[in-house]
C-alpha cells in the first residue's frame, strides 16, 4: 500500500528531505516524484504516522 503527500519544496529543503528519506529508508520505502512524497508500507493506518515522523525529522534537520 502507498500514499502520496504533496510537499511544497519552497518551504522544505529538498536536500534535507532526501537526507531524511535516506535515514528512514532502512525501514520504509519512500520516494519523491515531482512535488509528492510517496510512502509505501504494509499498514495503511500507519502511513500518516510515518509521514508525520519523517516531516518532524526534516524540520529538525533544517533547524
Amino acid at each position: 500500500m502507498n500514499k502520496k503527500y504533496e510537499i511544497n519544496f519552497e518551504i522544505y529543503d529538498v536536500d534535507k528531505m532526501r537526507n531524511a528519506i535516506e535515514d528512514f529508508s532502512e525501514y520504509y520505502k519512500i520516494n519523491i516524484e515531482w512535488n509528492f512524497l510517496i510512502i509505501e508500507w504494509d499498514d495503511i493506518e500507519s502511513l500518516d504516522e510515518v509521514f508525520n515522523e519523517l516531516m518532524n525529522y526534516v524540520i529538525w534537520l533544517i533547524n
